[in-house]
């Protein structure tokens, strides 16, 4: 927010520091981003009326004038802007004069004729003017006034960062309070207005459907308003260090009126409302064409100002419509002054792709005590300088449903140990009372504070300890040390499995990564798992629409923001949160890893072949080495996620945890690189207990290595098999192993050979007839339960 330093100082009876009323604004969370004069340095220049003007005798585009700037006798200036005439008043730069960087004026012989001085344009004298030529004075400008103090240029323009919270500050009289508050300066009493609300209107109805969403309407009908030419010269100056152009005498005065106030108003023609005023939810399919000239298509939970016949005249809180402007011709109008509930009017400017200072200010909070304030005000200004005649007025008030500030009980002790310190309770009192807050003791400790109407981020006790300290100020607090207690064993047994698996990743070369919790339409379409039910988001960000149900959509868009800055290798996971539904059990815990590229980074020494699937495998064995009898069972996923044939479920025991596999062919334009990545993803919610780690010395006997090759149908697992051998329980099997896929030849085509290497291994030497019974009973096993033969 943009301010005048000298309008704001209007408001104080004595004059303000203002380095320490920018420091005490900055420390307090209004942070000053720019301070800057309204025009650069400058001295010796005053009001000077042409009294002569003729033609130089010698150069065409010269003028020889004579210029009254209060001295005994005119001064004699050469000129050669073509807008200088009799009559005229311009600034004029005497004799000694010091301009912008400081160019000193002197006497200078012109094409044979000393000039005394120059007439000045307004972008000579740092005031950017969008007169071509010399900057035009009022005719009632003052001669031989200093230009420094009759245009008012010793002011500055200080820009303030000012957070959502604070709503309340956006506005002059929102800042003076503050200032007043931190730093003690008086404010002056309000200048009284006149009460122009005197008669309800008999030309006018008032209907309000949407009383929730409007819960405080005030208009104002003005007639014989003179809305031609321009506002004055002051309006002008102060809306433009303000940041607001000037468009007309109506629209500027609403436009001070918000700034002074905080109170966003609108002004519609009288002649186009058509008998009544009607608040009212928009329909489908309405349209109404802005202020601005863009089109709106109106939504259904869009709040909208009508005529009688239900006509769309404004959207409300955001922007008027264009039929029903103020025009120049515009002789009647009616203002309006309302308070728009804030939940009501947050989104609107954006999704209609409108920007105006009025939803910046309801979407925060607008007083809902001022309208009638604002409205006399802006009448007394028509009158003013409109010459406005006011009438009768409409009225709607939903008192029962107006915000009102709770009353919030606290206790002095209560706010010492939230600090950390003691802070005088007569100076806690002083500070609350300063900032608007009503208060009532209740007992030595005890007091209750109702916060001001303004004020709509004050609702818990916390927020009222909070501005005690931001007042009293932060750097007034001592820094002291906590005092903790440190424990060995702070972590709980999910958090250092948690950590485990990340550690266990990152020694394997991955990067986490942490995405958000929505997708885009585009990822639910492309990567979501389409047997769960998305869920949709009623107030997306920027696109992000859908809650995720897996975590394969961030890696894979991190893998493609890599990829196109050069990446050509990636190693990813994540561990978060997915969304199946509502409740805390339908939102399990997933870890999810890519791998992408080559095995190693260009080097004549490394292996530059790319990752496959037993790399990722490798890893996904020892992620889960503690949780029982690891398998990749073949699996075939229903949304066509991972790739046919290079895909498995992950299973311990028979516990099915996740899957893992290749992604599918199809997504190879999305992922324009060399390759597809490698992707498992585990449910963390389906694990079971770990095992504890075990540690089993080394036998000093030796190993006995055994092979054997079984004829199997082409659609029996390998993984399943081998799960059957394990089951036998064979103690002294240390090892399984498949050494060999064979297919073709002597065999059908719907048979494979497979070969197992068996290494067995105790605290003995083992004997052939043991091992030939271990081996006997594994032949039978597999041939009788997968109808396999040996070879």
């Amino acid at each position: 927010m943009k301010i005048s330093w000298n309008h704001l100082q209007s408001f104080f009876s004595d004059a303000l520091d203002k380095n320490l009323v920018l420091e005490r604004l900055t420390m307090a969370g209004l942070e000053v981003e720019e301070d800057q004069p309204v025009a650069p340095e400058f001295s010796g220049i005053v009001v000077g009326l042409v009294t002569e003007c003729v033609k130089h005798p010698d150069a065409d585009k010269l003028s020889l004038c004579k210029v009254d700037v209060g001295l005994p006798e005119p001064l004699q200036i050469i000129c050669g802007a073509s807008n200088v005439g009799v009559g005229v008043k311009v600034p004029c730069a005497q004799v000694g004069a010091v301009l912008p960087e400081n160019f000193k004026i002197t006497e200078r012989k012109m094409r044979g004729i000393v000039s005394y001085g120059m007439l000045c344009s307004g972008n000579e004298i740092g005031c950017p003017s969008d007169v071509d030529g010399l900057l035009l004075l009022p005719e009632d400008a003052p001669i031989g006034v200093d230009v420094r103090e009759y245009l008012d240029l010793n002011d500055r323009v200080i820009e303030f960062k000012i957070t959502p919270n604070r709503g309340d500050c956006l506005s002059y009289t929102g800042l003076a309070r503050e200032i007043s508050a931190l730093t003690g300066f008086k404010l002056k009493s309000a200048a009284d207005t006149l009460n122009y609300l005197q008669q309800i209107s008999s030309q006018l109805s008032l209907q309000v459907a949407a009383p929730q969403e409007c819960l405080h309407y005030v208009g104002l009908i003005v007639h014989n308003v003179n809305n031609t030419g321009s506002s004055p010269s002051w309006l002008i100056k102060l809306l433009e260090r303000s940041g607001i152009r000037s468009i007309s005498p109506v629209v500027d005065i609403t436009n001070y009126v918000m700034l002074q106030l905080g109170q966003p108003m609108h002004a519609f023609d009288f002649a186009a409302v058509k008998v009544g005023i009607h608040v009212r939810m928009a329909s489908q399919a309405e349209q109404l064409k802005l202020l601005d000239g863009k089109t709106a298509n109106l939504a259904e939970n869009t709040l909208v100002i009508c005529d009688a016949k239900n006509n769309p005249l404004a959207l409300a809180g955001v922007m008027g419509g264009m039929d029903s402007g103020v025009q120049s011709e515009t002789c009647s109008l009616i203002l309006e002054s309302a308070f728009f509930a804030p939940d009501m009017i947050q989104g609107q400017a954006k999704r209609y792709g409108v920007s105006s200072d009025s939803a910046f200010r309801f979407e925060r909070g607008v007083d809902p005590q001022i309208q009638h304030d604002a409205i006399n005000l802006a009448a007394q200004l028509l009158v003013d300088v409109c010459g406005g005649t006011p009438a009768e007025y409409l009225h709607f008030s939903s008192q029962e449903k107006l915000i009102k500030p709770a009353a919030l009980k606290l206790h002095f002790t209560e706010i010492d140990n939230f600090v950390g310190e003691k802070i005088a309770h007569d100076q806690i009192i002083t500070i609350l009372a300063d900032l608007g807050c009503q208060l009532s003791l209740d007992g030595d400790d005890g007091f209750e504070v109702v916060p001001p109407s303004y004020r709509f981020d004050l609702k818990l006790k916390q927020d009222i300890i909070e501005e005690i300290i931001r007042v009293y100020g932060y750097d007034r607090i001592e820094a002291k040390m906590p005092k903790l207690t440190y424990n060995l064993n702070s972590l709980d047994e999910r958090q250092i499995q948690l950590n485990t698996f990340k550690q266990t990743l990152v020694g394997h070369g991955f990067n986490e990564i942490v995405s958000y919790a929505f997708i885009e339409d585009k990822y639910a379409e492309l990567f979501a798992d389409k047997q769960i039910k998305l869920i949709k988001l009623q107030n997306p960000i920027a696109g992000l629409n859908i809650l995720r149900n897996n975590l394969v959509a961030g890696l894979i868009k991190s893998l493609q923001y890599n990829l196109n800055r050069g990446c050509e290798r990636a190693r990813l996971f994540e561990l978060a949160r997915v969304f199946h539904g509502e409740s805390a059990e339908q939102q399990p815990l997933q870890l999810a890893g890519l791998i992408y590229g080559k095995i190693s980074a260009l080097n004549w020494t490394a292996s530059q072949e790319c990752v496959d699937f037993y790399d990722l495998r490798l890893v996904l064995e020892e992620l889960l080495l503690n949780y029982g009898e690891l398998s990749l069972v073949k699996y075939v996923s229903n949304d066509q996620l991972y790739h046919p044939g290079r895909s498995a479920q992950i299973k311990l025991g028979e516990r099915e945890v996740g899957f893992i596999g290749q992604l599918h062919p199809k997504f190879a334009a999305e992922i324009n690189g060399i390759d597809l990545p490698y992707i498992f993803e585990i449910n963390l919610e389906h694990l079971p207990e770990p095992s504890a780690f075990k540690l089993k010395p080394s036998s000093k006997f030796q190993k006995v290595s055994r092979d054997l090759a079984f004829v199997i149908s082409q659609e029996t697992q390998v993984g399943a098999i081998m799960q059957q051998i394990n089951q036998l329980e064979i103690n002294e099997l240390i090892d399984l192993a498949v050494f060999d896929i064979f297919q073709g030849g002597n065999l059908a085509a719907a048979e494979k050979s497979v070969g197992f290497n068996f290494i067995f291994q105790a605290e003995k030497t083992l004997a052939d007839e043991e091992i030939n019974l271990w081996l006997s009973s594994i032949k039978s096993l597999v041939c009788d339960k997968f109808a396999a033969r040996l070879r």
